[in-house]
C-alpha cells in the first residue's frame, strides 16, 4: 500500500466500523514503525494545528492525530512511545548559516569569544601555540570583535600579536567572518606587504608611519586562496560535529549560505557514507576575489555533479558588499557618521556595478537557482531588488524566491518591492539585540544604526521572512533558541546587555516558528517534504522540555531539546 494514502484508508475503515450498509470490506492496513502517542504537537498545518499522535512508516509520517484514530497502525513490531504531554513541533531549518566551515573552525580553530578581553585573547593564544606541533606553521582562530582595537587602544594590532605568536604564523578571524587579523609572519607568508593592493572592496588598514596593522578588511575571499587548504577530511570531521551539534539543538535542515566546491563536495560525500542526516541546501558561492565573475555554466556543472537524497544544490551566493560596523563595508545610502575631520564622506563599497549584478542575477534566474545576495546596507539592498526585478521582466516569474542576506537596513519604499518581487528577507537574530557587534553598527551610523531589522514591517507587508545564525559568525553554534527568543523580545538572551533593539519590529511567538521551520523549507525548495507534521512528509520532528507557546518569551534561549527524530529515526537523546 502507498503510504501517502494511509489517511483515506483509515477513514474508509472507520466508516465501515460505524457500520455504513453498503461499505466494502477495507484491505488491510500497513502497520506504522513507530507511533508517538500522548504528545502536545504543534504541528504547523493550518487545516489540523495541534494533535496528540503521530504514525511513521518508511522514513514518512503516515498518520497525524489521537492515538484513537491511529491505533489501527499500531502492529506487533510497532514502537510506541508515549510523551506524557510533551511539546513536540517540526525540527528547524536554519535558513542562512556555514555548517561546513563552522565545524571546522570548532575542531581546529583556535577561539575566544568576541566578547574577550586583550588578555584573554594573549592567554589563548599563547595556549595555542604552546600545544601546536612543531611542525604546524599555521594557527587560525578567532573571534575579535569589530571595535576591537579601537575599543582597547591596540595601536598596531600586528606588532601586538607579534609578541605572543612565537614563531607561527596567526590569522585570526573577526566576529563577522569578514575581516582578518594577521602577525608578521602570517603577512609575509600570504605575500601580502605594503605595497600589496587590497581586493576590490577590501582594505589593509596602515599606522601613521605607513606600516601594516595586520587587520585586512573585507579579505576573507583572498585569504581562503591563499592560506593552508583545509583537506577533505577536515570537512568530513567539520560537517560530523556540524551534523551532531545540529541535532542537540532542534535542528534537521540548514543551507549553507556559501559552499566552495570543496565543502559541497564534503556533504556530497558524507550522504553517500550515509552520515548526513539532515537536509542540506549548498548556495555555490562567487569567487570574492572577482564578484563579477559569476560563472553560470560552472553553477550549472557543481550542481548535478554533486546533487544527492540530502544535498540540494540549485543555489548560489553573491557577496555585494559587507558589514555596517566601523569597518564600514556595507553600501549605505547616507554616510558612515565616525569618520575623522577632514576625511572625506564614506558610504561603503559596492561590489558589483548595477549591470553586473543585474545579468549575473538574470542568468541565475533563467537556470532555475535561487540567489542568495549578501546586502547589508541599504544602498546594497535597493541594488540587489533593482536586479532581481530585471530578472523578473526579462524571464517572467521563473518562482524562483532569491533571497536577501542580512538585509538589515532596508529604506521605507523599498519594504513593499519583497512582496512585489517575491524576494525573502534573510534575518539573522543573533546581530539585532543589543551586543559589541550592534554596539559597533550604532558608532558607524548614529541614529540611523537604530532602526536595524524592520521585521514587523516586512511581515506587515506580505514579505516572506527567512532566519539563520549565521553560524560561526557571532553566533557559537547552531542553537535555534537563541534566535527566537530575539525575534521576538529584540533584547539580549544572556541579559548581559541591556536594552532592546527596535522592540516596535518584534514577531510573535508564533510567527517565529512559522520563519523557522516551514520559512526554512521554502528556502530549501523543500516546504512539500519537510517544515510542517503533516501526511507525507519526512518524519523530522523534536521534543522540547517546554511549550514555547506558553511560557514567557524571556525563556525560550533556556530551551533544552529531548529528542530529535530525523526520517522517523531518532538521532538524539538527552541523556
Amino acid at each position: 500500500m502507498n503510504l501517502r494514502v494511509i489517511a483515506t484508508v483509515l477513514t474508509v475503515t472507520w466508516l465501515t466500523a460505524c457500520g455504513a450498509d453498503d461499505a466494502q470490506p477495507t484491505p488491510p492496513i500497513e502497520t506504522a514503525d513507530l507511533v508517538v502517542i500522548g504528545a502536545s504537537i504543534y504541528t504547523q498545518d493550518p487545516a489540523n494545528p495541534w494533535a496528540s499522535a503521530i504514525a511513521v512508516a518508511g522514513g514518512e509520517i503516515v498518520g497525524v492525530g489521537d492515538e484513537l484514530s491511529l491505533q489501527l497502525l499500531v502492529g506487533p513490531e510497532t514502537r510506541v512511545e508515549d510523551l506524557a504531554g510533551k511539546f513536540v513541533m517540526p525540527g528547524i531549518i536554519d535558513g542562512h548559516a556555514h555548517p561546513a566551515w563552522g565545524g571546522v573552525t570548532a575542531v581546529y580553530f583556535c577561539l575566544f569569544p568576541s566578547t574577550a578581553l586583550p588578555a584573554q585573547v594573549s592567554d589563548t593564544i599563547t595556549e595555542c601555540v604552546a600545544e601546536a606541533d612543531d611542525e604546524d606553521v599555521w594557527i587560525q582562530g578567532g573571534l575579535w570583535a569589530a571595535d576591537f582595537f579601537a575599543q582597547y587602544q591596540i595601536e598596531n594590532p600586528r606588532r601586538w600579536l607579534d609578541a605572543i605568536s612565537g614563531d607561527k604564523a596567526i590569522a585570526l578571524k573577526d566576529d563577522s567572518g569578514h575581516n582578518y587579523w594577521a602577525n608578521s609572519k602570517a603577512l609575509e607568508l600570504l605575500g601580502i606587504d605594503e605595497n600589496t593592493a587590497p581586493p576590490p572592496g577590501g582594505a589593509f588598514p596602515k599606522t601613521v608611519q605607513g606600516e601594516l596593522t595586520g587587520v585586512l578588511i573585507e579579505t576573507f575571499g583572498i585569504l581562503l586562496e591563499r592560506l593552508p587548504a583545509w583537506t577533505a577530511d577536515h570537512y568530513r570531521q567539520g560537517i560530523a560535529y556540524a551534523v551532531e551539534n545540529a541535532h542537540g539543538h532542534g535542528v534537521t535542515g540548514w543551507k549553507d549560505a556559501s559552499a566552495s566546491e570543496s565543502e559541497i563536495a564534503a556533504y556530497f560525500a558524507a550522504d553517500q557514507a550515509g552520515e548526513l542526516k539532515v537536509h542540506v541546501a549548498t548556495c555555490i558561492a562567487s569567487p570574492e576575489t572577482a564578484p563579477a565573475d559569476v560563472d553560470v555554466d560552472r553553477y550549472i556543472g557543481l550542481r548535478e555533479k554533486y546533487r544527492s537524497a540530502h544535498v540540494h544544490t540549485n543555489f548560489a551566493k553573491i557577496f555585494l558588499d559587507g558589514i555596517p560596523t566601523t569597518s564600514h563595508t556595507a553600501a549605505m545610502v547616507t554616510a558612515y557618521v565616525d569618520i575623522d575631520e577632514g576625511e572625506p564622506e564614506n558610504f561603503g563599497p559596492i561590489h558589483l556595478t548595477d549591470n553586473e549584478l543585474a545579468d549575473a542575477v538574470t542568468r541565475l534566474d533563467a537556470e532555475g537557482f535561487t540567489v542568495k545576495i549578501h546586502a547589508a546596507g541599504d544602498r546594497s539592498v535597493k541594488v540587489a531588488l533593482d536586479a532581481i526585478e530585471i530578472a523578473r521582466i526579462k524571464n517572467g516569474e521563473s518562482g524562483g524566491r532569491h533571497e536577501l542576506a542580512h538585509a538589515g537596513f532596508i529604506l521605507p519604499e523599498d519594504i513593499g518591492r519583497f512582496s512585489k518581487l517575491n524576494v525573502v528577507a534573510d534575518l539573522s537574530p543573533h546581530l539585532w539585540f543589543p551586543s559589541p557587534i550592534i554596539e559597533s553598527v550604532r558608532t558607524a551610523l548614529g541614529p540611523r544604526g537604530f532602526e536595524y531589522w524592520p521585521n514587523r514591517d516586512l511581515l506587515n507587508a506580505d514579505a516572506q521572512l527567512l532566519v539563520g545564525s549565521d553560524w560561526p559568525s557571532v553566533a557559537p553554534d547552531l542553537n535555534p533558541w537563541i534566535g527566537m527568543e530575539a525575534l521576538v523580545t529584540r533584547s539580549d538572551p544572556a541579559g548581559v546587555y541591556p536594552g532592546a533593539g527596535w522592540q516596535e519590529q518584534a514577531l510573535t511567538v508564533a510567527e517565529s516558528i512559522e520563519v523557522m521551520t516551514l520559512g526554512g523549507a521554502r528556502a530549501l525548495k523543500l516546504q512539500d517534504r519537510i517544515g510542517s507534521i503533516e501526511v507525507g512528509k519526512s518524519a523530522d520532528f523534536i521534543v522540547l522540555d517546554r511549550n514555547l507557546l506558553e511560557i514567557p518569551a524571556s525563556d525560550i534561549s533556556e530551551t533544552q531539546v529531548l529528542a530529535t527524530y530525523f526520517e522517523g529515526q531518532p538521532v538524539f537523546t538527552r541523556e
